[in-house]
């Protein structure tokens, strides 16, 4: 019996806790004072507080077994740049770096881009080979079969694409 009378007590404050917030808040204390029944006036405030929760919250995307998911890297452009130069002076055949060439240059705002090869640094001073295209150097490249420079520095468009491009001997 005491823990029955004890269950309705706190019931019942809560809900004249509830009814309390409802008559204080600004914009709905008119609704709140309409009503007579606090079950309703409790009723009205929660609906209210989830209205108010789903305007202020973004709806997350509910993922069934978050387990799964797993982080995914993303290499930067000159990561990607990189790799490909690899991949044209390690070619098996000229018909899979002619590819790789086609690949690359879709990087690269047009095929005449100047690239330009640091080859000696010292003293904030620096030593350029003799500039040349992105064309030009991706050929050379399958050509020789040797890749000793890595990206440097890149210009770009405002398409995101590459429209000057230094390298650095390594």
């Amino acid at each position: 019996m005491k823990k029955n009378i004890i269950t309705i007590w706190s019931r019942n404050l809560l809900i004249i806790m509830v009814v309390m917030v409802a008559a204080s808040s600004c914009k709905n204390r008119k609704k709140a004072m309409d009503v007579t029944d606090p079950q309703e006036a409790a009723e009205m405030v929660e609906e209210q507080l989830t209205e108010e929760r789903e305007a202020i919250e973004p709806e997350e995307e509910i993922v069934e077994n978050p387990e799964k998911r797993v982080a995914v890297y993303e290499p930067t452009l000159s990561e990607r740049l990189d790799g490909s130069f690899a991949m044209i002076a390690g070619a098996a055949s000229v018909s899979q770096a002619n590819a790789q060439i086609d690949r690359a240059l879709q990087m690269f705002s047009n095929d005449g881009a100047p690239v330009l090869v640091i080859f000696y640094r010292s003293d904030g001073q620096e030593d350029y080979d003799e500039p040349t295209t992105i064309s030009k150097y991706l050929h050379y490249l399958k050509d020789t079969k040797n890749n000793k420079a890595s990206v440097e520095e890149m210009v770009m468009d405002g398409n995101g694409k590459i429209k000057e491009l230094v390298l650095k001997k390594n």
